[in-house]
């Protein structure tokens, strides 16, 4: 593949965008370009919405203080970097 990439490096631009469009078009006309028709590009790859990642998140404490996070911060360094 990186001497097909090179051999290309060497075409004129417009040359270059033409090859480019060709191949996307062969990925709308695909399987999976098939599927894709009527969903929007992330409702078509992301798996979970961003509301449940939101939920996955929630917790019923209070947020951290300022000072806590310091706290935190500062004990993971200990452990990654030692004394």
């Amino acid at each position: 593949m990186a001497d097909v990439l090179d051999r290309v490096k060497t075409w004129s631009p417009p040359l270059r965008i033409a090859l480019a469009r060709r191949i996307l078009e062969t990925l709308e006309l695909s399987p999976v370009g098939e599927a894709l028709r009527g969903r929007t590009v992330e409702e078509s790859t992301r798996g979970v919405p961003v509301e449940e990642v939101l939920g996955m998140l929630k917790t019923d404490r209070e947020p951290p203080s300022d000072e806590e996070c310091r706290g935190i911060i500062e004990e993971e360094r200990w452990k990654k970097y030692g004394a």
